[in-house]
């Protein structure tokens, strides 16, 4: 029958969706499953939905825990799912989403080789499951973990979700069969990128990025997505991806730094966008403090040669003339970034 596969869906008020995501997962090519759905608080009826499904699906191959708690969160209640998990590989997805049936099973073949990390691309749909004209173009490859792996993951794959990917339990779990590796639940912001990078600085083995499209994001009004949070809250999770590179015992490795400089920039862009001069201007607190985290790793983010010339001319706008830069967000902002 082959290896376990533990995949975890945290659901919260998806009861007009959860069911979709649920059939999408036991439609897979690939049969040993164990499906652990974590119902996070929920007031609507998505625990009915749940239970109902479960009646309907479950079988020898396929198992489905259903556990409710009370409303905390994606991360905790993925964290819940971790502790139940008994798969030999681990995945996750969410209540919105859809995959495609064959999404595990190539995820799976993948990690057969040896790999410590698969990952597939992922499609940017609506919110009835229909794919965008335009998607972020995926190549496949293989990287040495944790370092060639990371500078990939940080910098040329700045996208990287939880749902795209299969992990290996005994890298998530220690000695004692407990996850030694969990979703941060006191960021607001980036919970997945501070788990993969976590587990990659774990890895010794590869990381493979697979060319085909097997998650589905299905955006609508209230996903995790459209979701905005504040300079101070994005600094303070990036802070943990920084500590990781950091971690990294060589004096050439940047990536972590590069990337860090490029979201403040990302984020500066998008408030200049967003906002008007009266609400964000060089007297404001958060303009001030996107400044200074520019200039952190800004001399390292202009030095680097996998840098574009055009976002290196960005920064330099926005360093030395903030008030053009806050023109060119106006203007072509959605395309510098």
């Amino acid at each position: 029958m082959g290896e376990l596969v533990s995949v975890i869906v945290p659901a919260y008020q998806e009861e007009k969706r959860i069911e979709r995501c649920l059939q999408s997962i036991v439609a897979s090519s690939y049969c040993n499953l164990e499906l652990i759905v974590v119902n996070d608080g929920s007031t609507d009826n998505t625990e009915g939905v749940i239970k109902d499904f479960k009646k309907k699906n479950e079988s020898k191959s396929i198992s489905i825990n259903v556990v409710t708690t009370s409303n905390g969160g994606a991360a905790r209640a993925r964290n819940q799912g971790l502790h139940l998990a008994k798969g030999d590989y681990i995945g996750f997805a969410d209540a919105d989403d859809i995959i495609h049936p064959q999404m595990i099973e190539k995820l799976v073949t993948s990690m057969r080789k040896g790999n410590d990390l698969s990952i597939c691309g992922s499609l940017f749909c609506n919110e009835h499951g229909k794919p965008k004209v335009r998607q972020n173009k995926i190549h496949g490859q293989r990287k040495q973990c944790p370092r060639q792996a990371l500078a990939t993951v940080m910098w040329e794959q700045t996208q990287m979700s939880l749902c795209t990917m299969l992990f290996r339990r005994k890298i998530i779990f220690d000695m004692g069969e407990r996850p030694a590796l969990l979703c941060p639940e006191d960021v607001v912001a980036f919970e997945d990128f501070i788990f993969i990078c976590e587990y990659i600085s774990r890895c010794n083995g590869f990381m493979e990025i697979l060319p085909f499209y097997g998650y589905f994001y299905c955006k609508h009004n209230g996903s995790s997505t459209s979701k905005e949070h504040n300079i101070k809250e994005l600094c303070y999770a990036l802070q943990s991806i920084l500590d990781i590179g950091e971690r990294i015992d060589d004096a050439g490795f940047t990536a972590h730094k590069i990337q860090y400089a490029f979201l403040i920039m990302e984020f500066w862009y998008k408030e200049a966008l967003k906002r008007n001069r009266g609400d964000f201007n060089s007297n404001c607190e958060n303009w001030k403090i996107y400044m200074r985290e520019i200039e952190r790793y800004a001399t390292v983010y202009m030095k680097a040669p996998n840098v574009t010339l055009y976002k290196k001319m960005a920064m330099w706008i926005v360093r030395n003339y903030p008030e053009v830069g806050r023109l060119l967000a106006k203007t072509a902002g959605r395309l510098v970034f």
